[in-house]
């Protein structure tokens, strides 16, 4: 069990840095990743001309269980909008709208297909 631990955990490291290269290449600027706000966390924060986009990060070998912006639920969507909201709260951005995104990341392909969900959903 620790194996599939150490793994996933990996996977999901490999995926956040595909991710985050993928957000520069369409003009992003990272602002921060793994964002913490007591147990809540945000993957990446990235910010493209006055949007700023908290980035939840899935990545899956396969389909097996699914495209992997299906693992975002809605119990998560409320996790990440907590941090969110701390971010917004401890940040001085003036002049931006915020916006939740999802990266999706299958490493099965060679390379990596990776698609990025702008405005995946909405808490507020």
């Amino acid at each position: 069990m620790e194996g599939a631990k150490i793994n996933l955990h990996t996977l999901g490291q490999r995926g956040e840095a595909l991710a985050a290269e993928f957000l520069k290449a369409k003009g992003f600027e990272i602002l921060a990743q793994n964002y913490r706000c007591g147990r809540n966390e945000i993957d990446l924060i990235a910010k493209r001309n006055n949007v700023i986009s908290f980035v939840e990060v899935k990545t899956r070998r396969s389909y097996e269980f699914g495209h992997p912006a299906e693992a975002v639920t809605k119990s998560k969507q409320r996790e990440i909008a907590k941090a969110a909201l701390c971010y917004i709260e401890r940040a001085a951005h003036q002049g931006v709208t915020y916006r939740f995104d999802v990266v999706a990341v299958m490493l099965h392909h060679t390379p990596p297909a990776i698609e990025l969900i702008e405005d995946a959903f909405r808490i507020f």
